[in-house]
């Protein structure tokens, strides 16, 4: 796709690290990239705590550490842990007019959408654990 597409610009849209921490609770950190403006971008960590049921609970982060977080405040988080999954977003910008958006988990890439501009083609393509890798094409 990159060769027949060029990205000329990507945005990460938001990473989530699934993790047991130092004390051997399951965690999820979340960064997610928020538009404050035309040309101002910001980072948002959020971290939660997921219990034995699946149920999510929020942490109280505070401002410095939620918003714009430097790389020393995330690792302090991850720091001792072992990761289960690091899934990411992006969104890609092409040349000729086509967006891409995707997300990957650590290499393998889990779903891909490619659109033009005008919305007239669109690819959109997911791994599926039961059925494999699914694509559906579109042309108006």
């Amino acid at each position: 796709m990159d060769e027949k597409f060029v990205t000329s610009q990507s945005q990460l849209r938001q990473r989530k690290i699934h993790y047991l921490n130092a004390d051997k609770e399951l965690m999820n950190l979340i960064l997610r990239t928020k538009f404050a403006g035309a040309k101002k971008v910001e980072t948002e960590l959020i971290l939660q705590q997921v219990d034995e049921k699946g149920v999510i609970t929020d942490i109280k982060l505070t401002n410095n550490q939620r918003l714009n977080p430097n790389q020393d405040t995330i690792n302090n988080f991850l720091l001792n842990g072992v990761i289960k999954s690091d899934e990411y977003s992006y969104n890609d910008t092409k040349l000729n007019n086509v967006i891409s958006t995707y997300r990957r988990n650590f290499k393998e890439i889990q779903e891909i959408d490619l659109n033009d501009r005008e919305g007239k083609r669109s690819v959109h393509c997911e791994n599926q654990n039961d059925l494999g890798i699914i694509c559906t094409c579109s042309k108006k």
